[in-house]
């Protein structure tokens, strides 16, 4: 009931961060479901997810070294490896670095633009190892099972701690730096500024700042529908700010949720979902601030919550919600498939998918 009780109050809460330090990937030892929750095994840190269209196919991160990027059926409920190793390198537009190893290969947000061609899209992944990056591939979904062809990267920085990434129809990116030049989530647990939103452009190949992006723990990042502006999540205050293209100097508007520490916000369809873990864990210690101020587990199991976000009226709409289940933790993204709840984690082995409450 206590849970009940918190997502129904619209109190604000205080400030706390949306993603610890990243431990290794954990499990249970079997992929049984738990709590309400079934699950697909065999992944390394799934942090982020992506429908691939329409169709059944997800693809999924991989956090931990040589996690790379997987592919989901979410009919037969199986994962295996998307990425290993083909490449077809595009040296005019990429001309940074050769195709990753896919031993060392740890990737972390994800984006997924459709390209002209029906069935064909470019994926870009944040990347840590082999060292910072965002790698671009190609997705050809036009067959019977996807696949996927690497073709160039830009590197960022070695002290820049990226998180999420998102790309315009004309091939420009904006990289999600979370921290960066030795901050770490303590300081944005701490309500420090860390980050910020740097673009690329085909026509000069160079990262850039967009002043006035730099948050307490840039997490999170998508584009609207429109591409005119795009919406970061941010740990350090809990918000959703929502900046012009056009103008980076200020947020055009921003929203809090009480409920939980936002992570990764993306489409699903025509729903735009937050997903992450609940703000005040008493199974935890309380808040993150709490949890780290005494000295605490920031990686302890926590309640989750996955809600869709109104990108006009900035009114949240709780999806789903659950307690600390000891299968599954770090929840970071959630994405809607028909009446199935689909939701990644930077900390275990596995995704999880239940149905949607109400949802018949």
């Amino acid at each position: 009931m206590r849970y009940v009780a918190i997502l129904a109050l619209l109190a604000l809460a205080a400030p706390v961060a949306a993603q610890p330090e990243r431990p290794a990937a954990t499990g249970t030892g079997d992929c049984a479901p738990s709590m309400g929750l079934n699950f697909v095994c065999g992944l390394n840190q799934p942090e982020d997810l992506l429908q691939i269209g329409t169709s059944k196919w997800l693809v999924a991160s991989g956090m931990g070294k040589g996690g790379g990027i997987s592919l989901i059926d979410t009919e037969a409920k199986t994962a295996r490896r998307l990425y290993t190793g083909q490449s077809r390198p595009d040296r005019k537009l990429y001309p940074a670095c050769a195709a990753p190893d896919v031993a060392v290969l740890d990737t972390h947000g994800l984006a997924l633009r459709a390209r002209p061609i029906t069935g064909l899209y470019n994926l870009y992944a944040v990347t840590h190892g082999p060292f910072e990056s965002i790698q671009v591939f190609a997705l050809d979904a036009r067959g019977a099972t996807p696949s996927l062809t690497w073709t160039g990267c830009m590197k960022l920085p070695a002290d820049y701690r990226t998180n999420s990434v998102t790309a315009t129809s004309d091939g420009t990116i904006l990289a999600n730096v979370q921290m960066k030049g030795g901050t770490t989530n303590v300081d944005f647990i701490n309500g420090h500024i860390t980050g910020g939103v740097y673009e690329w452009k085909t026509t000069d190949k160079m990262w850039r700042l967009l002043p006035g992006t730099e948050l307490a723990g840039n997490n999170g990042i998508e584009l609207s529908k429109d591409e005119r502006e795009f919406y970061i999540a941010v740990s350090g205050t809990q918000t959703v700010a929502v900046y012009s293209r056009a103008d980076t100097s200020k947020p055009l508007r921003q929203v809090r949720t009480p409920w939980f520490n936002l992570d990764n916000i993306h489409w699903s369809g025509n729903r735009l979902i937050a997903a992450g873990m609940m703000f005040d864990e008493p199974a935890c210690g309380g808040t993150r601030k709490q949890i780290l101020d005494n000295k605490g587990n920031l990686n302890c199991h926590r309640g989750w919550v996955a809600a869709e976000l109104d990108s006009v009226s900035l009114q949240w709409t709780i999806l789903a919600y659950g307690e600390p289940n000891p299968a599954f933790g770090g929840i970071a993204t959630a994405l809607v498939m028909g009446k199935t709840l689909w939701m990644g984690s930077y900390q275990m082995d596995r995704v999880a998918y239940r149905g949607l409450p109400g949802v018949n």
